[in-house]
């Protein structure tokens, strides 16, 4: 039975807020004790993106100007009880700005259509249990991130987890085992299912820590994939992956004014020895470093740097500094973002794929509330091997240049709640601009 107590004293705190029109987003963050049932906490967040996109003609682009609106808004609700077993949730809405999109034909809204019909999913969905001996484990959707982007960054996860953490003078260890359903081919939805030969699984092994500043992981992951004999016209699966092993470390420390963080993955396979079938179906690699030096409490200066060997792995959320090259993490996508740095291995005969980038920044922040970041940087990447490929358009071959430029202003109007502006040009091949603007509002 609910507490009435308890309640009433949390309603109590919100009218007075509401009454003096102070309400803040964290007194959003309602949590209620609900007698012999535990505790249910709720949130939520949401922003809305504007956007255009100028296409040059380099490169893959067609020329053609993209602009547009996103809105997305997250609910979530998490329920706790006394024993450590908690059910974790969390809804997704998103959708682009379509107008009158369900076609009904006259007035109201035809809520069965399927012309581009509004999206709404279940982002988050676990059990879990945390022990007092440092245990964890989890079984459900969940969200997937590693190396600081450079892996993978907010994904989502069908996964079984388990985790030991021990606590060490100065920091702690974490080992983590996993298993992720990457892909079943009995219930997926992708259009390339009825060509697929089997479903694709993942387990890993983990180990993360933070020990007197130091932030470091190690990971192994094994992508369990099934052949494909009849290439193309059949796929192992839309993952187009045999077999692989992936390796990535990763590490950073702040050392008084000055930082760094770094990370690589390292994917070894010889799923291509006969025909280059499989992404990372061959040994690639790649790896990045950041440095940053606090010149002032207000202003930092950063550079990196990141390489790519025989079609490395990169994960497309990695914060390249530019808003037109990755920076897009897979559930927050990035609607400006025209360029890719990192490969799929020596795919299909398409050998070489190396290539670097690299950028400064400087981030001045001259109050809490107002923050600026000012960026520019080059990439050069070797996308395919011209000599395999000649019938392709001059634009899909050799390597393409760019140099990037990136400005961003973010006013923090109160806590949790911002908007920021942004804009991206990249020059020669890539021959892009953009700007962009979103507004952020979260409730706890």
């Amino acid at each position: 039975m609910m507490s009435n107590k308890k309640i009433g004293t949390k309603l109590t705190v919100l009218a007075l807020a509401c009454s003096l029109g102070m309400m803040s987003s964290a007194l959003y963050a309602a949590t209620v004790e609900l007698d012999d049932v535990g505790k249910i906490e709720f949130k939520a967040d949401a922003y809305v993106k504007a956007y255009n996109v100028d296409n040059g003609e380099g490169n893959f682009n067609t020329g053609e100007n993209v602009k547009g609106a996103q809105s997305r808004a997250r609910f979530t609700l998490n329920l706790t009880n006394e024993t450590g077993w908690s059910i974790n949730t969390r809804m997704l809405g998103f959708y682009d700005w379509a107008g009158d999109r369900r076609h009904s034909g006259g007035a109201g809204s035809d809520y069965t259509s399927d012309e581009n019909i509004d999206s709404l999913s279940l982002d988050l969905a676990y059990l879990q249990y945390k022990g007092d001996d440092g245990w964890l484990f989890r079984f459900g959707r969940q969200e997937a991130s590693w190396g600081y982007g450079f892996n993978i960054m907010d994904d989502r996860r069908d996964r079984a987890l388990a985790m030991k953490t021990i606590m060490t003078d100065g920091g702690y260890v974490g080992l983590i085992g996993l298993y992720d359903l990457r892909f079943s081919e009995d219930f997926s939805q992708n259009s390339l299912t009825t060509l697929s030969t089997g479903d694709l699984h993942m387990y890993a092994l983990a180990a993360i820590g933070n020990q007197s500043g130091w932030d470091w992981g190690m990971l192994w992951a094994y992508f369990d994939g099934e052949s494909a004999p009849d290439f193309p016209s059949e796929v192992s699966n839309p993952y187009f992956i045999d077999y692989f092993h992936n390796i990535s470390p990763y590490l950073g420390k702040t050392i008084g004014d000055f930082s760094f963080k770094t990370s690589a993955n390292i994917n070894l396979s010889d799923a291509n020895d006969e025909q280059a079938n499989y992404f990372w179906g061959n040994d690639s690699w790649a790896a990045f470093l950041e440095a940053g030096y606090q010149i002032t409490p207000e202003f930092q200066l950063q550079v990196q740097i990141a390489a790519i060997g025989d079609g490395g792995q990169v994960g497309r959320g990695w914060d390249s500094y530019s808003m037109l090259i990755n920076s897009s993490p897979r559930n927050e996508i990035n609607p400006t973002r025209t360029e890719f740095f990192g490969g799929l291995g020596n795919f299909n005969g398409n050998t070489g794929k190396d290539g670097t980038i690299y950028g400064l920044r400087a981030n001045w922040n001259p109050s809490d509330e107002l923050k600026f970041t000012f960026a520019m940087g080059r990439m050069e990447l070797d996308l395919y091997n011209a000599d395999k490929h000649d019938t392709l358009p001059d634009y899909y071959r050799d390597t393409t240049y760019g140099t990037f430029y990136d400005v961003k202003a973010l006013y923090q109007f109160s806590p949790g709640n911002s908007i920021e502006v942004r804009a991206g040009h990249a020059d020669e091949d890539i021959d892009d601009t953009a700007v962009m603007t979103t507004l952020r509002v979260s409730f706890g």
